[in-house]
């Protein structure tokens, strides 16, 4: 090996027992040999920090960094500031990859001086029989796109940022990363972290490289997103956060702007199939302050987004609309009824008026002590 490794493979490691030899030997059979396997394990409970360490003893170009639980973002920002290589592959330790991905990745990023290779995967579906488990993603087939060829950046296939993240198929030069200062947002749990990632690095990448090929395995354990999606909150989070991190860096075009969006209204989708009208209603302030955040004129005029993703998000406004209008209805009831206690015991004789109006804000308050006051605030700026 030379002194500088060609790919850094960072594996942020954490509860894959199960599958973490798979992953681990699809690694260490890569034909391109010259690469440095940059273990972390975050603070594992299973047998996950044995097993690292037991093929740490078998292979000299395996690094072992134990550390305490602090998420998938901490785990991979640990891997990246330990990483020597020309290039940064970040990989999923319950994933598995064929044996020359990084061959041809690496091929096409000296090739063409690329900041990013991208590459297509296969989406495994581990609860299917061998045969039929294994599908090859297909991007770049609608009528409004081209596929990619050559160097490009972002604005020239804005597209990317409308499909999944999937920052495990591509490599990254380090010094680019390094020069942009670009990590991993850090939040307990995994919790969709890599959305902000992908989008500094495929923004702030000026030689961005693409190709069909497919090399990667990406496990799905269940047969919809949605099952998976333990916190509903988590995907508006990730949009607030990705929505602010545009603004402060000035990104005003609008088909950037227009695929997140699309990207968003999948999101939207997917809280609803993994919840019912109960469990949604703590992401509702939330997914109002999306709603309010969303230019309806970029959407309306956008070659990238379909007439259904704007009766979708048409049909989330009004659902948000007729439910606050159905909570101040409710309260307002609470208020009268509470007025009308007050002066059915006289108290209006023996109480001033404001401090009548002093106890009817205080019944308020107590009725909505569970909705915060700024679901009120975002419902106000939503325009039906």
């Amino acid at each position: 090996m030379s002194n500088q490794p060609k790919i850094s493979v960072v594996v942020p490691i954490y509860g894959v027992e199960k599958y973490l030899r798979t992953a681990l030997d699809s690694i260490i059979c890569q034909t391109l040999t010259d690469i440095e396997i940059i273990l972390v394990d975050d603070g594992g409970k299973d047998k996950c920090p044995q097993i690292i360490d037991e093929y740490a003893a078998t292979d000299p170009r395996i690094i072992v960094i134990h550390k305490p639980n602090g998420g998938y973002g901490s785990a991979c920002n640990a891997g990246l500031m330990r990483a020597s290589g020309e290039y940064i592959a970040i990989f999923e330790p319950d994933d598995y990859i064929e044996p020359n991905m990084y061959e041809e990745l690496y091929n096409v990023a000296t090739k063409n001086n690329a900041d990013i290779v991208k590459s297509q995967f296969y989406t495994f579906f581990d609860f299917l029989d061998a045969d039929i488990c294994n599908s090859k993603v297909s991007w770049f087939r609608g009528k409004n796109t081209s596929k990619p060829t050559g160097v490009f950046d972002i604005k020239k296939h804005p597209e990317f940022l409308s499909f999944h993240p999937s920052i495990w198929s591509c490599i990254y030069k380090r010094s680019f990363l390094e020069q942009h200062n670009i990590t991993i947002e850090e939040i307990p749990g995994a919790g969709w972290t890599d959305n902000l990632f992908q989008v500094q690095t495929f923004l702030l990448a000026q030689r961005i490289c693409f190709t069909e090929d497919a090399f990667y395995h990406w496990r799905l354990r269940q047969r919809d997103d949605a099952l998976d999606l333990k916190d509903l909150t988590i995907p508006f989070l990730r949009t607030r956060t990705i929505h602010k991190w545009l603004r402060d860096n000035n990104i005003t075009n609008e088909d950037i702007w227009a695929n997140l969006y699309k990207r968003e209204i999948a999101y939207m989708h997917i809280v609803a199939r993994a919840g019912n009208v109960k469990t949604i209603r703590p992401t509702l302030s939330l997914i109002a302050e999306w709603l309010s955040d969303v230019d309806m004129q970029i959407l309306a005029h956008s070659k990238y987004i379909t007439k259904y993703e704007i009766k979708s998000v048409r049909k989330m406004r009004n659902f948000i609309r007729f439910y606050y209008l159905y909570k101040i209805r409710r309260f307002l009831s609470k208020v009268l009824h509470y007025r009308r206690s007050v002066l059915s015991i006289h108290w209006s004789s023996r109480i001033s008026p404001n401090e009548q109006e002093k106890i009817i804000v205080i019944c308020g308050i107590m009725f909505f002590r569970n909705t915060p006051s700024k679901d009120i605030k975002h419902f106000a700026r939503i325009k039906i």
